[in-house]
């Protein structure tokens, strides 16, 4: 017999919810500091450890929410996070970095490489459930995951001359006081994570079913502003200790592990519905998100405060959308 976090009273489940996001934020924190720790002991370049281990420790929320989602046969959900998370990351979490620091300047190969990449998934998988009748169906996860083992192997192939931009920047104190000590608190960390994801889609469920709510919506504003905090974290962290670089790598790292790696498995496990709302509004929102993004990269190599403005205009009005939705 299943466990489930969600109970028949409603301020209860809210309780719940939020007690499930807190575990979610901070089992992220465990783990982000023991990988990134450990990480440094094996020689692993500081920009190579924000690009994939920061990238995607702070993805880790949407994976154990989405992943669970999958199994219980939840795709809507799953959609709505996934594609939430990545809009809330580009035009809210790096509106307010760009806002706090007033500018960012953009390394060439960010754009070349990264961002590109990026942006490429975001079409690829509008793409795809257009093309499969409003379905990612299992063969469109394996795809994705074959992209997303080419980019990791791409990234640690050259990962001697992504050391070279390191310079200048300081590096992160030790967290735990011993390398097994950093092992405990990613063991730690990855069973808070687990636990909050549970919490979380359980009363996202409940919820919506008894609220007669759209679970795509709902995911891709409450769930997905949820799963986006630590990448908010790790963002004004990065700011505050001028790594401003790493900052913008764990957003677009973030996106691309999202998108990319988290939505192939879930894929994989269970072909993923793509609603309505989801195919013709929320996908294009965020590829015009990756859109402003890549182009405001390329002008001038930096981001401004005005596109940090236009950024969080744009967060604005998705929510707008959404409320009028649900409501």
């Amino acid at each position: 017999m299943e466990i489930s976090f969600a109970t028949d009273i409603l301020t209860v489940n809210i309780l719940l919810f939020v007690v499930g996001l807190a575990l979610l934020i901070k089992g992220c924190d465990f783990f982000i500091d023991a990988a990134a720790q450990i990480a440094r002991e094996f020689k692993i370049p500081e920009i190579v450890i924000g690009l994939t281990l920061v990238s995607i420790g702070t993805s880790l929320p949407e994976f154990a929410t989405d992943i669970y989602a999958s199994v219980q046969g939840q795709g809507n959900i799953v959609i709505g996070d996934l594609v939430g998370s990545n809009i809330t990351n580009i035009s809210l979490v790096l509106g307010v970095g760009i806002m706090l620091t007033g500018g960012m300047s953009i390394p060439k190969h960010l754009i070349k490489r990264d961002a590109l990449f990026m942006l490429g998934s975001f079409f690829l998988v509008g793409g795809i459930a257009f093309i499969a009748n409003g379905e990612l169906p299992r063969w469109s996860g394996v795809i994705l995951l074959i992209l997303m083992t080419g980019y990791f192997i791409y990234l640690f192939k050259n990962r001697n001359a992504l050391a070279e931009l390191e310079e200048g920047e300081e590096h992160e104190e030790a967290a735990f006081k011993s390398i097994k000590v950093a092992w405990i608190f990613l063991l730690i960390g990855l069973v808070m994570i687990f636990i909050g994801a549970k919490a979380l889609v359980d009363n996202v469920i409940y919820v919506a079913n008894r609220l007669h709510l759209n679970k795509a919506l709902i995911a891709a504003t409450v769930v997905a502003f949820g799963t986006s905090v630590p990448e908010l974290a790790v963002t004004i962290g990065s700011v505050i200790k001028n790594k401003k670089s790493i900052a913008l790598g764990n957003i677009i790292g973030s996106c691309i592990f999202n998108l990319v790696f988290i939505m192939g498995l879930c894929a994989i496990i269970n072909p993923i519905p793509v609603a309505k709302e989801i195919l013709y509004v929320i996908n294009p929102i965020m590829i015009l998100c990756g859109i402003m993004l890549v182009v405001f990269m390329r002008t001038g190599w930096r981001l401004v405060r005005l596109e940090g403005i236009i950024f969080l205009l744009t967060y604005v009005g998705f929510i707008i959308y959404n409320v009028f939705k649900v409501c």
